[in-house]
């Protein structure tokens, strides 16, 4: 989840009654802002804002609503998430005891307390023009209906009394409770944004994800393992953490895919942030629920989850402290007032149980519940202090590790974690440098080449590593260790950015050294390529000039294919450096040059085998750089051993004195069967077996055939 500060829900709201009809804005104002004059619109709009953004307008406006609106305001601050959907505060109003649910919801609309929400007013575009509340009930998209208020309003309704029950609690249990330690889900949410790192998810117009993509999710062993501290199974525990990851913004919808994104800078601001953070997170899933699992790409039919989550939470705060309850009564209780499960038509489908998965694999892990084993040996539940904080029904709680050194470095690159001196921050900067290996109360992590580059790339460097290892050590980091640290941070810090410059291609590497010999101000990039900051100094006369090349242009067509399908000559005067990388990848240099001084490459089994290429890649390159599609003999090399085995078999080929009489003998039924192919105008494939029943069949015909040695 991304947090927004004060500021941005007033411009959100100022933008949103900018799409107001003139009427309807003037109508919301006249209950909101009450103004004595008729303002211009633009002035409404201020002064509406303003309004809002005032505690005594604010808290004057929510004594004149019903106490049914009131109570949906105060729902909205209890869940910290500005923004829901419609049919979401329906169930909730309905819930709680109002049988018209709409009402109080219009009510708000009406009121200038609660807003239609536009996501397309984040880029700018067009939205739709507001006329009425009842014209834009016929608005609603893929994403449904959806509103949001300002935090700063759902605040001032927190202390509205709700008309839920107080619950029947469990027995007395003599079991001190058990409350987990909140990091488990941040940790997961790091091992998938690694393995996203790697290779991004993709997934289908649908919205469902690729075969091969779903699978990692399904059956990673960090991903999907229980927890050492498991109370409940959780349904599609990977795609949890998929739907969850996208809304906390690690990773992010692009082109069809799902990319890793930052880090969220919630974690670095603490536990009690993070846990925020995915507090608000639980109410906007769409995806995925801990009844049915995996949702994605399934044709949208509502998703009552976040209200009933929300209704699990408060039903559990209407409970003193030291008392919890039983998952089966909290189910109960919905089974019977959420209009998604109510009534006796429902199928039995909706009332599969969920709840107890729900709270002791969810809600436990993200510390918003405690567990107590009674006496039937069952589990009950009651809110955390977290919990309890989250809802705005107390202070904060205390959540920093006492442990800050608990990471331990071993020569063999290898970090282990102990679980108890973790924190979403370090957490974090072990994500960006190393790969975590095992999770438990003592995570391991390994150090590798390409997670210190990838750490360099995202801004760290060598320094910063080593402080975060040495900060939060239990030993010191061994010499060897930090060696190779330094020796992988030094190989990226060796590149050297050149904003602009002059590349130099040789013929052969003694050309080089002669010109570097005689003076030229270049450094040697390769063999045969060397580059120039500047040119000034370059006598250009001494240089043959094949033009200037635009990367971000597409690939030249600088290459051309032989008849055999498989040699292919560059042109030197077109190619480019990225030709340089790409050919060595598939093809074999021939040492010989062509006839006027061409480089040569040659397509071979070994060479396709080993370079991974797949055909689709290499129609691609074939139509990027030859203009050509790909050969027949390339395509064969790729594909052969992929295509059924040959068979060798022995024919006689019959041949005919035309081709009408060779049609003529494949449409006839009396010989269609007897013949395996045609191999030509004229000739005609015939199994040995069935050469006496043509024969015989041809004679009928009156066809008179020679046998193979001329004779009649």
């Amino acid at each position: 989840m991304v947090v927004r500060a004060a500021d941005y829900w007033s411009e959100w709201l100022q933008r949103t009654l900018a799409v107001y009809a003139e009427a309807l804005l003037r109508q919301v104002a006249a209950k909101l802002v009450r103004p004595r004059n008729q303002w211009p619109v633009e002035e409404l709009i201020a002064k509406s804002v303003a309004a809002v953004a005032n505690p005594a307008v604010v808290d004057r406006r929510l004594k004149e609503l019903d106490p049914a609106a009131r109570q949906i305001l105060a729902l909205i601050g209890h869940s910290r998430q500005p923004v829901w959907n419609l049919g979401n505060l329906v169930e909730l109003a309905i819930a709680l005891g109002h049988p018209d649910g709409l009402k109080p919801v219009f009510d708000l609309l009406s009121g200038g307390l609660l807003y239609p929400y536009f996501p397309s007013l984040a880029n700018e575009t067009t939205s739709p023009r507001v006329q009425t509340f009842e014209q834009w009930l016929g608005f609603a998209g893929p994403a449904g209906l959806n509103v949001f208020t300002l935090p700063s309003i759902a605040a001032r309704a927190v202390g509205e009394d709700l008309p839920l029950p107080k619950l029947s609690t469990s027995d007395e249990s003599a079991s001190s409770p058990r409350e987990a330690d909140g990091i488990e889900i941040p940790l997961r949410l790091a091992v998938l944004w690694q393995q996203v790192s790697a290779a991004p998810l993709r997934r289908t117009q649908q919205g469902s994800f690729f075969k091969r993509d779903g699978e990692r999710l399904s059956q990673d062993a960090l991903l999907s393992a229980a927890p050492a501290d498991r109370l409940a199974d959780v349904v599609d525990p990977g795609f949890f953490l998929a739907a969850l990851a996208e809304k906390e913004g690690l990773l992010q919808g692009v082109e069809g895919e799902l990319r890793a994104g930052s880090l969220p800078a919630a974690w670095d601001a603490g536990l009690a942030a993070a846990l925020e953070s995915l507090w608000s997170d639980l109410f906007q899933l769409v995806d995925w629920n801990p009844q049915s699992g995996w949702r994605g790409g399934e044709p949208s039919v509502g998703n009552p989850f976040p209200s009933a989550y929300l209704l699990i939470f408060l039903l559990l705060a209407r409970l003193s402290p030291e008392a919890c309850l039983s998952p089966a009564v909290i189910e109960e209780w919905l089974l019977e007032h959420h209009p998604y499960w109510a009534g006796e038509e429902i199928r039995p489908s909706r009332k599969q149980p969920w709840v107890e998965s729900f709270l002791l694999g969810v809600a436990y892990h993200l510390r918003l519940v405690q567990a107590v084993r009674e006496d039937n040996g069952s589990w009950g539940v009651r809110l955390s202090p977290t919990g309890r904080w989250l809802l705005g029904l107390a202070e904060p709680p205390s959540l920093e590790s006492g442990f800050p050194r608990t990471l331990l470095v071993q020569p063999n690159l290898e970090i282990i974690a102990y679980r108890q001196g973790l924190t979403p921050a370090l957490i974090a900067k072990l994500t960006r440098f190393a790969t975590w290996k095992n999770l438990g109360p003592a995570c391991m992590l390994q150090l590798e080449p390409e997670t210190v580059y990838r750490a360099l790339e995202s801004g760290q460097s060598f320094e910063s590593i080593r402080l975060t290892l040495e900060q939060h050590g239990t030993r010191a980091v061994p010499d060897a260790v930090l060696d190779l640290l330094r020796t992988w941070s030094d190989k990226r810090e060796r590149i050297t950015i050149y904003p602009s410059a002059t590349l130099l291609e040789f013929a052969n590497a003694e050309d080089l050294n002669e010109a570097l010999a005689r003076g030229l101000p270049a450094v040697r990039l390769a063999d045969n390529l060397a580059v120039v900051v500047g040119d000034d100094d370059i006598d250009f006369r001494h240089f043959r000039l094949t033009g200037t090349r635009d990367y971000a242009l597409p690939p030249e067509k600088c290459v051309s294919v032989a008849d055999d399908g498989v040699t292919l000559t560059v042109d030197g005067a077109r190619s480019d450096l990225l030709l340089e990388t790409e050919l060595p990848r598939f093809a074999e240099r021939i040492s010989t040059p062509s006839a006027n001084g061409q480089r040569l490459y040659r397509l071979t089994p070994a060479s396709l085998k080993s370079s991974g290429v797949s055909v689709g890649t290499l129609e691609t390159w074939f139509q990027q750089r030859t203009g050509e599609p790909l050969s027949a003999a390339a395509r064969l090399l790729l594909t052969a051993s992929q295509t059924p085995a040959p068979v060798f078999r022995r024919h006689l080929v019959l041949h005919v004195a035309s081709p009408e009489i060779a049609d003529g003998l494949l449409q006839w039924p009396e010989t269609q069967g007897l013949i395996e192919s045609r191999l030509g105008p004229t000739a005609l494939a015939v199994a040995e077996e069935k050469v006496a029943a043509l024969r015989e069949k041809l004679r009928v015909a009156g066809i008179t055939t020679c046998s193979p040695e001329g004779a009649q």
